[in-house]
């Protein structure tokens, strides 16, 4: 777990605000906390980090990290990392063993639609410094969270909502709406739609994009939908066998560390069968 907080617009953000904001984001990332930042003409730019080194914890991995004149805040994990650097690697020289380069290297070779390679959770910024612009991408899933918000001097992201607050230096309007939905209907009235308990600060939709130029939205679109691919003809013991596979495949790229790891049951039988995969069949 990382913190990310950034903005892009008209407004010029204190140094007091941009460390008041990193002490608020300690607890999201220990290790590590930075800021980027960057004006051009009229438009500022601020991109905030706080790191819990999971992948790769040398400090030459630590965010805001840039590479070919892009500069990435990233909240997550890309579990194939490994098996996209192969791909590269004859062509490509790395500075880190991390996950967030293989992001800016996919991102330089294919833009926007790099997050078609990347099997992971994650919200993540990127400011592209030849276009001038901010990549800002959410997860297929929504597994890592991502707030916006847009006033008249531009465009503010966090991963938490009172990172915002922090940025703006202002108070927020409360949803009265949505807290009465809640107190009414419980939990149920929540993540229907993207709304949030403070009035114009949104959540970020799960597998959306968005690019955000001189603090005004661009482009915002949804770049994944699932697909089901059925094959009826497939016998019982191979779907099992295939079954299986595929969950030791996807356990063993996410166990991928540079720290201990441990796991958190629930007492389930879909918790157990994880642990008993990582001992008997991955040697954890």
């Amino acid at each position: 777990m990382c913190g990310i907080a950034g903005y892009s617009g008209k407004k010029k953000i204190s140094k007091d605000l941009i460390i008041n904001t990193l002490n608020l984001m300690k607890k999201r990332g220990p290790d590590s906390q930075n800021f980027f930042f960057k004006k051009n003409k009229s438009n500022f730019t601020f991109l905030l980090h706080s790191r819990l080194s999971i992948i790769d914890i040398d400090n030459r991995s630590n965010q805001p990290f840039s590479k070919y004149g892009h500069t990435i805040v990233f909240n997550g994990e890309i579990y194939n990392f490994l098996e996209l650097k192969r791909k590269i690697e004859k062509n490509t020289s790395f500075q880190t063993s991390s996950d967030t380069e293989i992001i800016l290297e996919y991102y330089n070779l294919f833009g926007e639609k790099c997050v078609n390679y990347f099997e992971g959770m994650w919200s993540f910024v990127i400011y592209d410094g030849h276009k001038k612009t901010m990549f800002v991408s959410r997860d297929r899933f929504g597994e890592k969270p991502l707030y916006t918000h847009f006033d008249n001097s531009g465009f503010y992201f966090a991963s938490e909502i009172k990172f915002i607050k922090a940025l703006k230096d202002t108070d927020l309007e409360i949803n009265y709406e949505l807290v009465n939905n809640f107190l009414g209907n419980g939990y149920k009235c929540l993540f229907k739609k993207n709304t949030t308990f403070f009035k114009n600060i949104f959540r970020l939709n799960n597998s959306t994009s968005l690019i955000i130029k001189e603090g005004v939205l661009r482009k915002k679109y949804n770049y994944w939908l699932p697909k089901i691919n059925e094959n009826k003809n497939i016998s019982l013991q191979d779907a099992i066998i295939l079954c299986k596979q595929k969950i030791i495949n996807s356990l063993k790229i996410r166990l991928r560390s540079d720290v201990p790891i441990a796991f958190c049951l629930s007492g389930g039988i879909d918790s157990s069968s994880l642990v008993s995969i990582a001992v008997k069949e991955l040697g954890f």
